[in-house]
């Protein structure tokens, strides 16, 4: 019977002191969400959807997202402003062309499609640091 009473005793305080830090101190509130860290990081920004030619303003860190159907490729003057990535698919998923956004200054993005893998129409973008 004593072997019991010390093996339920042994349990008990065990569970207790592993719920106590379980539970909440009156001077420091629990929450379920981070708190905000104002500096930004970490935010993710939609993609800058692009249809037509046009001029645009964006900054390094942006992505273009080329929507036009049929397009087979899309090619920059400067890839120090625009990485490329060109229209594929996986098997399971298709994947448009567009740019990703890597560093100051000027450069044309330029779009082709069709079956004659034509320039559709060219995108003049400046990208801020």
């Amino acid at each position: 019977m004593k072997k019991t009473a010390v093996v339920l005793s042994t349990v008990g305080i065990s569970l207790a002191l592993g719920l106590s830090g379980c539970s909440s101190n009156a001077n420091s509130p629990s929450t379920s969400s981070p708190s905000p860290s104002g500096s930004g990081v970490g935010t993710v920004l939609p993609p800058i959807m692009i249809t037509k030619a046009e001029s645009i303003t964006v900054k390094v860190g942006d992505y273009l997202n080329v929507t036009t159907p049929n397009v087979t490729k899309v090619s920059t003057d400067n890839a120090s402003v625009l990485d490329i990535s060109q229209p594929h698919s996986d098997g399971s998923a298709q994947f448009n062309g567009g740019a990703k956004v890597v560093g100051p200054g000027k450069a044309n993005l330029v779009v082709y499609g069709g079956i004659t893998n034509l320039e559709l129409y060219s995108v003049s973008v400046t990208a801020t640091g």
